[in-house]
């Protein structure tokens, strides 16, 4: 998976550059061999989920790629948004399927809620349920944008500081150190993606005010301003 990069010279412009081959080596979860262990097949019970209650988006660790699970009919069946590679799905038991033609694993867990709201893939990949379509622009109030105006500082990193302002459709990032600019649209009131889809900002809000930045998967920023 994603791992945090050293910022050096050129910080999260160095991210951007090199943000797509691991994206593809390391969340490219239906491929490689994954040392699979076969399962005793049962029939899913009532007190089983639904498929209604399991499909959904579901973001990966580095908060960029995605996987849809969409019933269809009496199956399940995923699809890697990055890519477009869909995987008809086996019912194993109540939370565990299996891809048809593969067999990678998939099992659905509860989250702390007590909802099926997460899905662990091959095993060790544990994703979570999003409200929103992560391939939607949607549009945001001139309120909702600027609550998320002004000075970030990198958590640990006091020589690292970027801008943020609001536009008519989304935001724009500036970095202090070198004055680059990118351009983010909104996915949902705390989640946004630039222009090409591999650069994540996702917001966590308190009392309707930014608690706290994350970019890509775990570069935390506070709001100094």
């Amino acid at each position: 998976m994603i791992k945090t990069m050293q910022l050096a010279q050129s910080a999260l412009a160095r991210k951007l550059r090199t943000f797509a081959q691991p994206l593809f080596l390391g969340a490219a979860l239906f491929y490689g061999s994954t040392g699979y262990a076969q399962q005793n097949s049962a029939s899913a019970t009532t007190s089983s989920p639904s498929l209604e209650q399991l499909q959904g988006y579901y973001q990966m660790p580095n908060k960029v790629a995605f996987v849809a699970f969409e019933q269809k009919d009496t199956s399940l069946v995923a699809t890697q948004l990055w890519n477009g590679k869909v995987f008809e799905l086996v019912r194993i038991n109540a939370t565990n399927f299996k891809s048809q033609k593969e067999g990678y694993p998939i099992e659905f867990l509860k989250d702390n809620s007590g909802h099926f709201n997460q899905a662990k893939l091959l095993g060790r990949i544990t994703t979570n349920r999003v409200a929103f379509n992560p391939n939607t622009i949607v549009p945001l109030s001139k309120a909702q944008l600027q609550r998320l105006e002004g000075t970030y500082l990198m958590k640990d990193r006091d020589n690292f500081k970027i801008n943020i302002q609001s536009t008519q459709a989304g935001l724009t990032l500036t970095q202090i150190w070198d004055n680059k600019t990118f351009v983010f649209h909104p996915r949902s009131e705390t989640f946004f993606l630039n222009e090409d889809g591999t650069f994540p900002l996702t917001f966590t809000l308190e009392n309707g005010q930014v608690a706290q930045l994350v970019c890509f998967e775990n570069d935390q920023w506070t709001k100094v301003n």
